[in-house]
């Protein structure tokens, strides 16, 4: 008896929608350093929210969101059941997305209209360092250990 090794149409779904998760997540991650090349001219950098003994400025709420939602996307594909990587996925997520973090800061020492900001990069590791808070609380939730 001859069998079929094809996968189901369900499995071959499956398996286009991980892929669309990893192609995501590249576009995204590419998008991100781009924008560091990118001269800003504007002034995100005087926008404070907050009484006057603690304010935090625009930009650095951005910094610190955009790597929130990265690790949040990565959490919500986890949860689905799909891996950036087939092994280690989460440290290689980690150490990618505070690489990152670090070079988007960096370039901006070359680039025109914009400059290096320490605490930019703080905010950009406290995203990451809260997100992957988030998705280490998750995976202890639910037993996961990637």
């Amino acid at each position: 008896m001859v069998q079929n090794h094809r996968l189901p149409i369900t499995d071959y779904r499956l398996l286009a929608i991980q892929r669309l998760y990893r192609y995501l997540f590249w576009i995204g991650y590419l998008g991100v350093l781009i924008t560091a090349f990118i001269p800003i001219k504007g002034s995100f950098n005087k926008i404070t929210f907050g009484p006057e003994s603690f304010r935090i400025r625009l930009d650095h709420l951005l910094h610190f969101t955009a790597y929130f939602l990265i690790c949040i996307y990565y959490l919500a594909g986890q949860k689905r059941g799909f891996l950036l990587f087939s092994a280690n996925s989460l440290t290689k997520f980690i150490l990618l997305l505070l690489f990152l973090a670090t070079v988007t800061e960096l370039i901006q020492l070359w680039v025109p209209e914009r400059a290096f900001n320490v605490f930019d990069l703080v905010s950009n590791a406290g995203g990451v360092i809260v997100g992957v808070g988030v998705v280490g609380m998750a995976q202890r939730r639910r037993g996961i250990m990637a």
